[in-house]
């Protein structure tokens, strides 16, 4: 079985104007744009160097061990930058447009890169979920706001990149948040540069809020969509989504399916799987309801409450909130309360929406009502919010014997 690894090597003599680009090329940019190219690549559109040089000053610049990717980000990045480099079917390409912002000020993290794969055509990767705390509060935020800043920032950067080359037709795509973005810059850019774009890929990313789906300017360039995910899916299937989407074999089990080094690869695509694991769907329906129960107010709420658990360390990465081997007991001893309870409540709502899910699936259709309303009694015995209570008083009992103790 091939991943994207094995892919170029096995291409690596294959110039794109003979084997043309492809779906797998296109997670390869995605996968290569967490690369850290700060002073390398120029911040402007029209300066471009070639991809082998780009790598070559990488290896430079972060020799050994070098640029830490973090936790998420898979360690083969750094192996997939230097085959790229030394391949001819990768190693002439021009790159260019480098930008890189993580704000904490309007929490935002974002990242982009400009791929000239010929003088007409340019793709544009962008940069999924890195190891910042705030990336991921970021992500969190997408379940209230309109708009997240990586969005907004995602439509200017392609627009930017559009006028620079005029008569360049675009493919724009990404992976995880990437393609969140990707999709998003492709439906709300300026019809001119939306009329360029020949493809839009989003490998396993989020959603949106309901209204973007709904929207015309969505229906506009949902036939240039490819949203391709692995069998056990979960962050491609986050929010509300096309249900037009291409499954893919993965090596990997579970949650780490999303990693896109995992993912089964064939001499021209991606090994298809046939259907999405039960395991995705219930997932997907769970988390789907959870959701909309619940107000924008009160997904802030929840957002901002465990933003502020992760970051009672002062931690700024998540490299940096793991390093200790007690970190999680830290992370709950030194949150506040009300922060705990209230993602703890989530938490159990969730696990219950989730267990009712089950249920339906399990039974036949004359029963689930029967079932659905006896597993709603017993559950009034103790609801979310009873939990997170108990939870909380039982940490802080805890918390407090300990640093007597001390």
């Amino acid at each position: 079985m091939m991943n994207i690894l094995d892919y170029v090597r096995w291409r690596a003599d294959v110039p794109l104007s003979i084997a043309p680009f492809n779906e797998v090329d296109n997670l390869i940019f995605s996968e290569m744009v967490f690369a850290d190219f700060g002073g390398i690549v120029s911040s402007d559109e029209c300066e471009l160097l070639p991809l082998g040089q780009a790598v070559e000053r990488y290896f430079e610049k972060f020799p050994g061990e070098g640029h830490r990717l973090g936790l998420i980000v898979p360690s083969e990045v750094r192996t997939l930058l230097r085959l790229m480099g030394e391949s001819k079917r990768y190693g002439s390409l021009l790159l260019s447009g480098y930008e890189e912002n993580t704000d904490e000020s309007v929490q935002k993290q974002f990242a982009a890169l400009s791929i000239h794969l010929d003088d007409l055509h340019i793709y544009v990767a962008f940069r999924g979920t890195d190891d910042t705390l705030v990336g991921w509060k970021e992500n969190f935020n997408m379940s209230f706001l309109k708009a997240i800043p990586a969005q907004l920032a995602s439509v200017g950067y392609l627009e930017r990149v559009a006028r620079s080359f005029p008569k360049a037709s675009l493919i724009v795509g990404g992976h995880s948040k990437g393609g969140n973005l990707a999709i998003y810059a492709a439906v709300y850019c300026e019809r001119s540069v939306k009329d360029r774009i020949v493809r839009v890929y989003s490998n396993d990313g989020p959603g949106y809020r309901p209204e973007v789906i709904q929207s015309e300017e969505y229906r506009e360039i949902r036939d240039r969509i490819s949203k391709i995910v692995p069998q056990s899916s979960v962050v491609g299937r986050l929010l509300e989504h096309d249900e037009r989407y291409k499954v893919v074999n993965s090596m990997a089990s579970g949650l780490w399916q999303h990693d896109g080094f995992s993912w089964e690869v064939g001499p021209y695509a991606f090994v298809p799987a046939p259907s999405l694991s039960k395991e995705s769907r219930v997932i997907d329906r769970s988390l789907r309801k959870w959701i909309s129960e619940m107000s924008p107010e009160q997904r802030q709420e929840i957002s901002d409450a465990l933003y502020r658990i992760l970051t009672a360390t002062n931690a700024k990465t998540l490299t940096e909130l793991t390093q200790d081997k007690y970190w999680l007991w830290r992370l709950i001893s030194e949150s506040d309360p009300g922060s705990r309870k209230t993602v703890i409540a989530a938490l159990a709502q969730l696990t219950g929406e989730a267990g009712r899910v089950l249920v339906e699936d399990s039974l036949p259709s004359a029963s689930k009502e029967k079932e659905a309303e006896t597993a709603r009694k017993a559950r009034t015995s103790l609801t979310p919010s009873k939990l997170a209570s108990e939870v909380s008083k039982r940490i802080s009992t805890r918390s407090a014997r300990t640093k007597q103790k001390k």
